[in-house]
């Protein structure tokens, strides 16, 4: 929609990222829970899950356009020329371009998003954040809860930064390895023999 040409449309979709990148997520789970939710039974993981779902779009909606708007429309215009669809040229030309800006900034505003998760606690719910804060309550020692909760949510962001590389090796042709098709690699010792 913030790409679209009708003004109609990327208005709307300007109005509600601005909205939603303008309020503290904390504050915007508050007003889903204690406000828009307050009168209807629903789970509170339920509403956590609509309101980071809410904060992520509107962030990654933008890390997608502009990524798109960085490829070189000149390449677009050639996959038109060769006979492409418009559906065709996005996918097989545009996208595969843009990916390659996208996941860096996507896999950076991801690992936020898990960090954010620590603030669940403001409407009922459970995390690790409120454990630790419970065991501590409890226990009156501060340092191990407030550890194994670092360490866990370290493992959950490498594991994921670990997998996004990955993926960015196999997307990005200057850094993944590639094999010459057609040529066999000859050794030096066949070289040799054969001279």
């Amino acid at each position: 929609m913030r790409r679209s040409h009708l003004k109609t449309l990327s208005g709307i979709a300007q109005v509600y990222i601005r909205l939603v990148q303008g309020i503290p997520i904390v504050l915007l789970l508050m007003i889903l829970y204690y406000i828009l939710f307050a009168q209807v039974d629903i789970d509170p993981v339920l509403i956590a899950v609509v309101g980071f779902s809410l904060n992520f779009s509107a962030y990654a909606a933008e890390i997608f356009r502009t990524a798109i708007d960085a490829t070189d429309k000149g390449q677009l215009e050639a996959a038109y020329a060769l006979g492409f669809s418009q559906y065709a040229g996005f996918f097989k030309v545009t996208l595969p371009q843009a990916m390659l800006h996208i996941l860096p900034i996507y896999k950076g505003e991801f690992v936020s998003m898990v960090k954010m998760t620590s603030v669940v606690g403001y409407i009922a719910i459970q995390d690790l954040t409120k454990m630790s804060d419970i065991i501590r309550s409890r226990t009156f020692d501060a340092f191990f809860p407030l550890f194994a909760t670092a360490f866990i949510y370290f493992v959950l962001t490498y594991l994921f930064i670990y997998l996004m590389g990955r993926v960015e090796i196999q997307i990005d042709p200057k850094r993944r390895k590639r094999m010459i098709k057609g040529i066999q690699a000859i050794s030096l010792a066949e070289k040799e023999v054969s001279a």
